[in-house]
């Protein structure tokens, strides 16, 4: 029994000294090399000893100059005792192709050279490896992060003070300013709580803190970005951005991001040039910025979703998103909002705006979109004309309390479609002028543009305050040569009374002009209608119902209506209602007035834009 307890001791303490034998060799120790200090000498010595073997190469606490450039290969750990640095010198490069060993954010990079680390290192880099975080300024050591080749970088939570300002010439010879952190293609960049991009005051028109421009596959996770709004020195320009995105950029990844304060935009995609392609932006916040949340410039295939963009205000445009190209030849292509959220912005919520045409059709869509307490909720201003082609969508929306009106749709005439749209207590600001204190509005007012091409159905304006002025405006400037309106076709409902459900101008109306209430509302008049009275009862019915005695109702001009304007007449109680035509026939036939006492007659007209027509008659008409 005691001889076999001995044989089984011997066998386990043999495993025991066999496993630190294999451990030992496992690691080696490059002071083991040093004859006359630590250097890329002694690291290059302890490399050759460990050959093609995997091993872990031991860095001690000291400088360890690299006087030439070395690289350390994929099959060799390195491991660096806190304490360890490497001084690089300048113009040469130390490449890390294997994993590395850091223990705590603690510096390890110094010098003017290069740190590089290859396709095998899988494990995320830090700033703090190339010096400490000060809050004067922190671009560099987070650009050499950047920069390293890793294709994974943390921040972790800190202040990192960041100089947006790069002046330089660009390929056309024209000074561009934005700087700021400028990732490489194929990173991924995650941002710790706490942590936050500051961007440095300075006096110049713009600056960005993050910019992309012509990379592919680059990832932001989880920033929070400042701005220097309230500390600008500067008096001139509104383009200082949180992040910039412009150039042949492609598939880029913005999520759980924090961007405020800015000098211009919260974030900015486009730029001159090439269009990016492939933005993805999700979970994000874009508020107090000085111009707007976001700009669009110059895009294809962009995404915003579950995102807020607020109080915009300081300079012109102040808008939560605005969708703008500056040039003929820029690209606004399937550029789409989700589920995202505008509030009290100066301006509109969620706008397209353009002064010229195109040269590349349009398409935008906003779906489940809400925007409360702006300036206005929905805005296409889009002009000259529809030369280029496009289409604007607008589903499931939602606009609440807005200051003037919750859509405008004013100098466009691009075509737009709605389905579903949900106005609730438009001009909360009481504006006077039916074109901004109305739920809906289509609006001209320039010469040589049209408005229109709008196809709209379950729209529903809401007033329970009863500020709306109207829930429909359609009105233009007669006094302005080749402009007006066109191609409208609504479907619309609302709360508000028979007098109050639209405006309609006296044009001038090109095209077709279709606008239906479902609920089919019915005025009843207990007293004369004037002809611009008259004109606030379009598509509805118009009854004596409870009249003391004859009416009469007078037409208004056919061509203030345009095409495909209907008024209906019942008589719902026994006096006469008469049609007064004075000046406008009534076709067929050549009549200044039609006129019934007989209970039950109907007389239902349409305007063909030129001319009213019968096109449905009931009962005795004289």
């Amino acid at each position: 029994m005691g001889k076999r307890f001995v044989s089984i001791m011997m066998i386990v303490l043999l495993s025991i000294l066999a496993d630190l034998s294999a451990s030992d060799t496992q690691s080696v120790d490059a002071r083991n090399y040093s004859k006359d200090g630590f250097n890329d000498t002694v690291i290059k010595e302890a490399l050759g000893a460990i050959g093609a073997s995997n091993k872990t190469l031991f860095l001690a606490s000291g400088s360890w100059k690299i006087n030439n450039s070395i690289m350390i290969p994929s099959n060799v750990n390195l491991k660096l005792e806190p304490g360890a640095v490497f001084d690089i010198a300048e113009s040469n490069t130390i490449t890390i192709n294997g994993n590395m060993e850091v223990s705590g954010l603690q510096k390890i990079f110094s010098g003017k050279g290069k740190v590089v680390f290859g396709p095998h290192y899988l494990k995320e880099v830090y700033p703090q490896w190339w010096g400490d975080v000060n809050s004067i300024d922190d671009t560099a050591i987070c650009q050499a992060a950047l920069n390293s080749g890793a294709k994974t970088i943390r921040f972790p939570s800190a202040i990192y003070s960041i100089d947006g300002v790069d002046e330089t010439l660009d390929k056309d010879g024209e000074v561009t300013v934005w700087g700021g952190l400028q990732p490489a293609s194929n990173t991924t960049l995650i941002f710790d709580p706490g942590s936050k991009l500051k961007a440095i005051v300075n006096d110049s028109k713009g600056y960005s803190v993050i910019k992309i421009e012509g990379k592919n596959n680059v990832k932001i996770y989880g920033a929070t970005l400042e701005g220097e709004r309230y500390e600008h020195t500067g008096k001139t320009g509104e383009w200082g951005f949180g992040i910039l995105i412009r150039g042949q950029s492609t598939n880029i990844v913005v999520k759980d991001v924090n961007s405020y304060n800015f000098w211009g935009d919260g974030i900015c995609i486009g730029g001159y040039g090439s269009a990016p392609d492939g933005v993805y932006v999700e979970n994000s916040n874009f508020d107090n910025n000085r111009r707007v949340g976001c700009a669009v410039t110059n895009a294809k295939n962009v995404m915003f979703k579950k995102c807020t963009f607020s109080n915009s205000n300081g300079t012109s445009p102040q808008k939560g998103v605005d969708i703008e190209p500056d040039r003929a030849t820029d690209y606004i292509q399937n550029i789409v909002f989700e589920d995202c959220r505008s509030f009290n912005n100066v301006s509109t919520g969620f706008s397209i705006a353009k002064d010229d045409g195109l040269d590349n059709p349009i398409s935008v869509t906003f779906r489940g979109c809400t925007s409360k307490d702006d300036g206005f909720g929905f805005g296409v201003d889009q002009g000259p004309s529809n030369t280029n082609g496009g289409m604007v969508f607008i589903s499931d929306c939602y606009v609440i309390n807005p200051k003037t009106t919750g859509f405008s749709c004013g100098w466009a005439n691009l075509p737009i479609t709605i389905n579903g749209l949900y106005v609730l207590n438009p001009n909360q600001s009481s504006q006077k002028s039916v074109e901004y204190g109305s739920g809906f509005v289509v609006f001209m007012g320039d010469p040589n543009r049209l408005a229109g091409n709008i196809t709209a159905k379950n729209v529903y304006v809401e007033s329970r305050d009863g500020k709306a002025l109207r829930a429909l405006c359609l009105q233009s400037d007669n006094s302005k040569v080749n402009s007006g309106i066109e191609n409208i076709d609504i479907e619309l409902t609302t709360n508000l009374p028979n007098n109050k459900r639209m405006f309609k101008s006296e044009g001038p109306f090109h095209g077709y002009c279709n606008v239906r209430f479902p609920d089919e509302p019915v005025y009843a008049t207990t007293k004369d209608i004037s002809s611009t009275d008259a004109a606030s009862f379009i598509h509805q019915t118009i009854t004596n119902a409870d009249a003391l005695g004859d009416i009469t109702i007078a037409l208004t001009d056919p061509k203030t209506v345009t095409n495909g304007s209907i008024f209906t007449f019942v008589v719902k109680a026994a006096y006469r209602m008469t049609i007064d035509m004075t000046g406008f026939p009534l076709l067929p036939g050549d009549k200044s007035s039609y006129y019934s006492d007989t209970i039950g007659s109907k007389l239902k007209i349409k305007s063909d834009g030129t001319n009213w027509y019968i096109i449905e008659q009931i009962g005795t008409w004289q």
